[in-house]
């Protein structure tokens, strides 16, 4: 394969998405740009409005607990009203009306309903999936979830806008804009893509099979999701990877700004610039170095993802106060472990989950997820409390985990002979 050709391929690939698959990434970035433009700054917008570091805990704690509880209604519903009726229906609860409340926000009252409104963002996370990837061959999915990130990304290079808003307008009023910004733009994709979408085609069988049940005799049926989860070794471990990934995710949008302004004492309008190097790497790494990766076990990029995760929380975790070449050390190094991790956790799960159970099984699996980690948030804002750093210590304890997670699984590798355990 010619340079050329190789440098096309991650474009072919996306050329040939089934039209669910490819509008559901081409709509993305309707809502990551907002999402990304103001999630540095939420939990310091949080505490300008009077919040303390173990508030912030608190209030991601009761969200994450109220995640749960949607995940676990999140399969049923998805069944009963189809992926497309599902993801319109909870994406306006999830997104549209909470960001007009964070928008308004005064106190912890208001993040806490914005929270819980927001928490059923785990009903259309599942339909969404369903939606985005049921139609689409396994082999794809690696690539799929590589262009959700790569649209999510591409927000990073809006970033440098916020820093100048808060910059010309101080922190609360210019994230109040940002929070008003992400209702138009992320409403406007909610109903773009459900004008577009159609049903899946499991999707159309499972609200025919739907109708046949009550809600009791649905749930009777996630033991059998749950059973053909725990008695499978490697789709096991997968989840606990899953879970792994999504502390990480959830600690480091919570409580990177605060590392890295209280912690590192760094200005408030420096962060944003964080945000645009990162999306440049992992944009980078995604479009010309993912199509080759994905071809291969998926084992080693992950070792080396968790390894440069590592070294990147490490090196906030020492960093002098002040230091922005630190700050920036880390971004880069932790650009290229986030690069790695999250689609090759994502789509190796996906594919052990089989597309008959998919949406129970997505149901039980991200109901333990969230449930597992609102406590590892409620910790990590005590630990913040203490000390802003702190957070990136309990992060270097995430990480080593998943590398004992990937010797598990290179050792079922070897035990059941199969090329790929993942």
């Amino acid at each position: 394969m010619s340079v050329k050709e190789k440098m096309m391929e991650p474009f072919r690939t996306l050329k040939e998405f089934n039209p669910n698959t490819r509008y559901c990434v081409a709509l993305e970035p309707l809502w990551g740009i907002p999402f990304n433009l103001y999630i540095t700054y939420a939990s310091l917008y949080m505490l300008a409005l009077g919040l303390t570091n173990r508030e912030i805990g608190l209030v991601s704690a009761v969200g994450l607990t109220f995640q749960m509880i949607f995940a676990l209604a999140g399969g049923f519903i998805t069944d009963r009203l189809g992926r497309r009726k599902t993801s319109i229906i909870f994406d306006i609860t999830a997104w549209t009306l909470p960001t007009l409340i964070w928008a308004s926000a005064q106190n912890i009252h208001y993040f806490m309903i914005a929270g819980i409104l927001n928490a059923s963002v785990r009903i259309v996370q599942n339909s969404w999936n369903c939606l985005m990837i049921e139609d689409a061959r396994p082999e794809e999915r690696v690539h799929i979830y590589s262009w959700v990130e790569v649209a999510n990304i591409l927000a990073g290079f809006f970033a440098p806008f916020a820093g100048w808003l808060i910059l010309k307008f101080s922190l609360v009023p210019a994230v109040r804009a940002l929070y008003f910004f992400a209702f138009v733009s992320m409403t406007a994709m909610i109903l773009i893509r459900n004008k577009l979408t159609t049903e899946t085609k499991t999707g159309l069988i499972k609200i025919e099979e739907s109708k046949r049940y009550t809600v009791f005799q649905t749930f009777r049926q996630y033991p059998v999701a749950l059973r053909l989860l725990v008695t499978n070794p490697a789709a096991l471990t997968a989840f606990f990877l899953v879970l792994l990934n999504n502390i990480h995710i959830q600690l480091k949008n919570i409580f990177l700004g605060i590392i890295l302004n209280r912690g590192l004492g760094l200005p408030q309008a420096d962060l944003a610039v964080f945000p645009a190097v990162t999306s440049a790497i992992v944009l980078f790494i995604y479009i010309f170095i993912m199509p080759a990766l994905g071809r291969h076990d998926p084992k080693k990029p992950l070792l080396f993802g968790f390894i440069t995760l590592i070294l990147s929380y490490g090196i906030l975790l020492i960093a002098p106060m002040g230091s922005f070449m630190s700050a920036m050390i880390s971004t880069v190094i932790g650009a290229v472990g986030y690069a790695l991790v999250t689609p090759f956790i994502n789509s190796s799960f996906a594919n052990q989950v089989d597309d008959n159970h998919r949406a129970k099984t997505m149901s039980i699996v991200y109901a333990v997820i969230y449930g597992g980690t609102a406590p590892f948030s409620y910790l990590a804002g005590m630990m913040s409390a203490l000390n802003p750093r702190f957070t990136a210590a309990f992060l270097l304890l995430v990480f080593t985990a998943g590398i004992g997670c990937l010797a598990i699984l290179k050792k079922l590798e070897k035990k059941s002979g199969s090329v790929d355990a993942v």
